[in-house]
């Protein structure tokens, strides 16, 4: 049987694939570019937040990053040029791509208090380095934890006296302990004075929750979302290797039928 000759559920298995790599390629590239960037990148944000024992974001990122463009090249040549081996390492790199997922879940899970300590501890020496040009070359820390602090609507890791304590530009100024003005309440933010005029003990147009909390909060929130996100992934994983299996026995089907 010719490859024109095939059934619309042949055709169509062949075009799933290389348009679903292609997506795979795309982010692949994207994520291994992010972690190249943030591997070799001089500012100083990158270099505090990302580097840990465990969780190395910049190296796992160019090892994901890898991954998909090997994976997503191997579904899409294979299937492209109905190469079997292609099509056989990428359907065994989608077993072990689930296996891995389902590793890294159960790792997530156990390792929860550890990471949540971790990003605790980051964050606070952050706040420290806030302001700091030589840790924070291009305002990347500042913006960052303002962009938090606006958006979660809180102040500090565990509340306003983070400030203070971590950073002495806070502390003992004009008007006593301050904070920075994205801690301010959103009808306020537009006071450039706002967490500056008053010691936070005493200024009331300031969020007094610490960011740690509202985070976790969000987190917990929209762990339905999460659920379901995850849940298309695999689906979307197994229809994938439905029909690569589908698409591999066609050609496989083909090479007796012209034997």
């Amino acid at each position: 049987m010719a490859s024109e000759d095939r059934g619309c559920c042949d055709k169509c298995a062949k075009l799933f694939i290389m348009m679903i790599n292609i997506v795979i390629v795309i982010v692949g590239g994207a994520i291994l570019a992010a972690g190249i960037y943030w591997q070799l990148s001089p500012t100083g944000f990158y270099k505090e937040v990302f580097n840990h024992n465990i969780f190395n974001v910049p190296i796992i990122s160019i090892v994901i990053g890898s991954l998909l463009l090997l994976v997503g090249l191997c579904g899409f040549i294979g299937a492209c040029c109905e190469a079997m081996f292609l099509l056989k390492a990428y359907m065994g790199f989608l077993i072990v791509i689930m296996l891995m997922e389902i590793v890294v879940a159960v790792g997530c899970v156990a390792m929860k208090s550890s990471v949540e300590s971790y990003a605790t501890t980051r964050t606070q020496e952050l706040i420290g380095y806030y302001g700091d040009e030589d840790k924070d070359e291009a305002d990347i820390i500042k913006e960052t934890i303002d962009l938090i602090q606006e958006n979660f609507d809180c102040c500090g890791v565990d509340g306003p006296n983070d400030w203070s304590s971590l950073n002495a530009d806070f502390k003992d100024q004009t008007n006593g302990d301050i904070v920075p003005n994205s801690c301010c309440k959103e009808a306020n933010r537009d006071d450039d004075t706002c967490g500056s005029k008053a010691d936070y003990r005493t200024n009331d147009e300031i969020n007094s929750g610490g960011c740690k909390t509202s985070m976790m909060n969000f987190v917990e929130n929209n762990m339905l979302y999460v659920g379901i996100v995850a849940g298309v992934i695999v689906i979307l994983q197994i229809a994938i290797l439905i029909m690569a299996s589908k698409f591999r026995t066609t050609i496989e089907d083909e090479s007796y039928e012209n034997f």
